[in-house]
């Protein structure tokens, strides 16, 4: 009895022991899983979106905001892409255009064509949507004729490929006629809203509500990193390099310090479009076609007949206060 009761508690610890180390190398594989994140940062509407309404026809007040834009990509090394709408609401807006293009370019930031005057494609034919993408060709094509380069990307506004395959095809055509590369995205959000939040928050001079908006956006990027982190493996198989999607405005400019400083607690690194699209991943079916603008990865799993789950929306006192109320 003493014989086996020796022999039970020894197969106990090497079981155990077994099971500690089991448990090691799972821990050891996700804490390296997470050291290696990786994405990349595209922002959208240069030269700004969610500017105060007070300054939106100000060429003063876009020229601080892109100045302080690229100062912040700067400080925290970050690569990134800005995708440029030319066009809009006021003269000074479209005046400033050029100028800050260059300051955009000088900084060492890739640009790409995000159209003319962001038209929605679900609400035009085919081709008036190709002539804004060609008009915002203008002074984005000048700028980088300037430096011996052409326009590499394009990135559709509000994500919208098409309602239907002819649509989405046509126009799939017409980029790859005119040299273009789609700039998906993976990593999805409603920033935009968060930054409306916060200009209305500014133009009303209440800094405590804007401080508050800031906080609460930082709080929400996190969950929405934890959802697509997810996601990618369920997806995938595995974490891919992420692509983000943020948009060119007076928050992300103020804010960008606090949104770096989640990423790299989450364990990324900052990568350039072009290598985030070498990844494998890219190179799944997108097949969709419908109203919705989607992230990528959700046309992914779409095309594998997964059933989409949705991402993080912004507190409804965000939504709010974004219309005014």
């Amino acid at each position: 009895m003493g014989l086996f009761r020796t022999f039970f508690c020894v197969s106990l610890i090497a079981l155990a022991v077994h099971l500690v180390r089991a448990q090691s190398v799972v821990a050891v594989s996700e804490t390296a899983q997470v050291a290696q994140r990786q994405v990349a940062v595209t922002i959208d509407d240069v030269p700004g979106e969610a500017i105060r309404e007070s300054q939106r026809c100000d060429a003063a007040a876009y020229r601080t905001q892109n100045i302080k834009m690229l100062e912040a990509l700067r400080r925290n090394k970050v690569p990134a892409t800005g995708f440029v709408v030319e066009g809009g609401r006021c003269v000074p807006r479209r005046a400033v255009v050029p100028e800050i293009l260059k300051m955009w370019l000088d900084a060492g930031v890739e640009l790409g064509n995000h159209t003319y005057s962001h038209p929605d494609l679900n609400t035009m034919t085919v081709a008036a949507y190709e002539a804004d993408i060609v008009r915002g060709e203008s002074a984005l094509g000048k700028a980088l004729a300037e430096r011996g380069k052409k326009i590499k990307y394009f990135r559709y506004p509000m994500l919208h490929t098409g309602k239907n395959v002819a649509t989405k095809k046509a126009i799939e055509d017409f980029l790859t006629s005119r040299g273009y590369t789609n700039a998906p995205i993976t990593i999805d959000d409603q920033d935009f809203v968060f930054a409306e939040a916060y200009a209305k928050a500014l133009d009303r001079g209440d800094r405590s509500t804007a401080d508050a908006i800031a906080k609460s956006y930082i709080e929400y990027m996190d969950t929405v990193f934890d959802f697509f982190e997810r996601w990618s493996v369920e997806v995938t198989g595995r974490e891919i390099r992420q692509v983000l999607l943020l948009h060119d405005s007076p928050l992300n400019a103020d804010h960008f310090d606090e949104l770096v400083s989640m990423m790299k607690k989450r364990g990324y690194s900052f990568i350039t479009l072009d290598e985030a699209l070498a990844d494998p991943a890219y190179k799944l079916s997108d097949n969709y076609t419908g109203p919705t603008g989607l992230s990528w990865l959700h046309r992914w799993a779409l095309a594998k007949g997964m059933t989409l789950k949705q991402e993080p929306r912004e507190p409804a006192n965000i939504t709010r206060l974004a219309r005014g109320n």
